[in-house]
């Protein structure tokens, strides 16, 4: 017999936490790296405060144009947009445990099949 719901839903979660865990590592070797920055900046000068330097925010393309919809036509189109982002996900390699990037991938799902949703109906 398989495995009780509640064990299914507690391993999911476990999964989810790990995964948040491993982004939260992420950003504190970022945050570290950082502060040695900030102090290089003081030891040669630099009188602002560094908070004050503005981030430069670059934008990560996930697919190639069309390719998110192509990947959809050949989905099922069964179930929650997280779902079918997971099946994106498995289709295209990419780790699956990456919480930040199952919800980009989310998100793109879900924008995909607004605008398609749009476009279709006013092209028939």
């Amino acid at each position: 017999m398989g495995q009780p719901l509640v064990i299914y839903a507690l391993v999911a979660k476990r999964a989810e936490l790990s995964g948040q865990v491993l982004d939260l590592e992420r950003q504190k070797a970022v945050l570290i790296e950082l502060g040695h920055i900030d102090a290089a900046l003081a030891i040669f000068g630099y009188a602002k405060p560094p908070y004050d330097i503005k981030p430069k925010v670059t934008a990560v393309r996930l697919f190639k144009r069309n390719e998110l919809a192509r990947l959809l036509r050949k989905d099922s189109g069964q179930g929650t947009n997280r779902e079918i982002a997971l099946r994106v996900i498995e289709a295209k390699g990419w780790d699956a445990a990456d919480s930040a990037l199952v919800a980009k991938v989310t998100e793109s799902v879900k924008g995909a099949k607004k605008w398609a949703r749009r476009h279709v109906s006013t092209m028939g």
